[in-house]
C-alpha cells in the first residue's frame, strides 16, 4: 500500500510541474490540474481504488497532447502500460478540430476497456466543467452542442465501466437541466453553482492583451492588422506597444483599449485576435478582472 501512495504521489508532482502553466478556459480559470485530479479520482472510485497504474494513467492522460511529453518518458516513470493508456488517449493535433473529433469517437470502441474508462472520466469532468465554468461566449446552443458530442463518445465506448457509464448519465442529465434553466449542476449530490465572469460594463474601458505567444518580434504591420481586425467590431480603440513577462519570458506584447458596452463583441475580438495572430490566447480585463479568450474549445 505504501508503495502505490507513493506511486500516486510521484505522478501528482510530475502532473503538477508538467501543466504548471496551464488553466481551465472557463471563466473561473482553475489551474489545470484540478481537471486531471478529477479525472484520477473518478477513476478511483469507478475500481475502488484498486487499479493504481489505471489512477496514475486518469492523472497523466493530457501529458502527451498539451504538455509535450514523450510515450518513451512516462514508460520509463511509470511503466508500459500508464504510457499505453496515456497514448491511447492523445489526439492527433495535426488534424482539424471536426476530424478529430470524427476520429476520437471512431477509434472509442477498438480502445482497450482501460482507456475508454479513462475517457469517459475525462468526458464527466470536462462535462462539469463546461456548465460551472463556461469559456468565455459560449451560449446555450454550443453547450448544448458539446452535450451531444459527449453523448456520442461515450455511447461510442459501451462496456468499458459500468459505474463510470452510469455517472456520466447522472452528469449529462443534470448538464441538461442545468444548461436549459441556467440552475445549477449536482455533483456528487451537491449544488455546484454556475461560476460566471462578473463583469459590470458601463462604458468601461476594456483592456485586450495579444501576448504575442510566439515570441517573436512585432511591427508596425501588426499593429496596421490589429487595427484591421478591430475595426470590425468597434468603431475606434487606442493601440500600445508594451513589454510583458509572461510565464518568466519576457516579450513585446499589444494593447487595446476599447470603450464599448458590448462585451460579447469584446470576447468576439478576442477570438478573432487569436485566430489572426496564431496566438494560443487573448487577455481581456475589465474592471479590474481579466480572463483569458481562446480561439478554440478544451476537450
Amino acid at each position: 500500500m505504501s508503495d502505490d501512495i507513493l506511486a500516486l504521489s510521484r505522478a501528482l508532482v510530475f502532473a503538477a510541474e508538467a501543466h504548471r502553466n496551464q488553466r481551465r478556459k472557463g471563466a473561473a480559470q482553475e489551474p489545470y490540474v484540478n481537471h486531471l485530479i478529477e479525472v484520477m479520482d473518478l477513476v478511483g472510485q469507478s475500481t475502488g481504488g484498486r487499479d493504481r497504474d489505471l489512477m496514475i494513467a486518469g492523472l497523466l492522460h493530457d501529458t502527451i497532447e498539451d504538455a509535450g511529453v514523450s510515450v518513451e518518458t512516462l514508460a520509463g516513470l511509470f511503466g508500459a502500460r500508464v504510457a499505453r493508456i496515456v497514448s491511447e488517449n492523445t489526439d492527433d493535433m495535426s488534424l482539424s478540430k471536426p476530424e478529430r473529433k470524427r476520429s476520437r469517437i471512431a477509434a472509442m470502441p477498438g480502445k482497450p476497456a482501460e482507456s475508454r474508462a479513462v475517457k469517459i472520466a475525462d468526458v464527466i469532468s470536462n462535462l462539469r466543467s463546461l456548465v460551472v465554468s463556461a469559456p468565455a461566449g459560449w451560449d446555450v446552443e454550443r453547450k448544448l452542442g458539446y452535450l451531444r458530442s459527449c453523448r456520442e463518445l461515450v455511447e461510442a465506448g459501451r462496456g468499458a465501466n459500468p459505474r463510470l457509464e452510469e455517472l456520466f448519465e447522472q452528469t449529462a442529465a443534470s448538464a441538461e437541466r442545468a444548461i436549459l434553466n441556467d440552475a445549477p449542476l449536482v455533483v456528487d449530490g451537491r449544488k455546484e453553482a454556475v461560476r460566471h465572469l462578473e463583469v459590470e460594463i458601463g462604458q468601461d474601458v476594456h483592456h485586450v492583451y495579444l501576448p504575442n505567444t510566439g515570441r517573436r518580434w512585432l511591427t508596425g504591420a501588426d499593429i496596421q492588422k490589429l487595427a484591421q481586425e478591430a475595426a470590425v467590431f468597434f468603431p475606434a480603440i487606442t493601440i500600445s506597444e508594451a513589454h510583458a513577462l509572461i510565464d518568466g519570458d519576457l516579450r513585446k506584447v499589444l494593447l487595446a483599449r476599447i470603450r464599448t458596452d458590448d462585451s460579447d463583441a469584446v470576447v468576439a475580438f478576442g477570438q478573432r485576435l487569436c485566430r489572426a495572430f496564431g496566438q494560443a490566447f487573448v487577455g481581456v480585463e475589465v474592471g479590474g478582472r481579466y480572463i483569458r479568450v481562446y480561439a478554440d474549445d478544451t476537450e
